[in-house]
């Protein structure tokens, strides 16, 4: 039985496995880019028009190095049965509902909790007290 817990924001992944009473854990960057939009730029005619800098251009971005951040962390799991998902912010959500869209991972997922910025430690004692629970 391979139990995984993982403990997500949009900085990084740490993917945490039990099998046979073993702890493995691994780390996942997301490699996702923070915007700082700033204001355009003039043409260099005089009285020319402003370059504007597109929200939308850098929102769709994200989504897009979103989508392949949780596809990563899901390709990371396939092989378990069960799956504990917890984080401090958006980011479990949106990895909730690819998990609902990914193969067969959503017959899998017990449950999705919030849980602060914590140290390894902890996070590996969350996830053995999850599992401990359940069995």
């Amino acid at each position: 039985m391979r139990q995984t817990g993982i403990w997500l924001d949009f900085n990084h992944a740490n993917i945490i496995e039990l099998v046979d009473g073993k702890v493995t854990t691994n780390t996942i960057p997301s490699n996702i880019e923070s915007y700082h939009l700033k204001g355009g730029s003039r043409s260099k005619t005089p009285w020319g028009p402003m370059d504007k800098t597109s929200e939308s251009k850098h929102l769709e971005r994200r989504k897009h190095q979103e989508t392949a951040y949780y596809k990563e962390i899901c390709e990371a799991v396939e092989n378990s049965t069960e799956l504990f998902v917890m984080g401090p912010a958006q980011a479990k959500v949106g990895l909730q509902k690819y998990i609902e869209s990914y193969k067969n991972l959503e017959k899998i997922l017990l449950d999705v909790q919030t849980a602060d910025s914590i140290t390894e430690n902890q996070k590996v004692a969350k996830v053995k007290a999850f599992f401990k629970f359940l069995n």
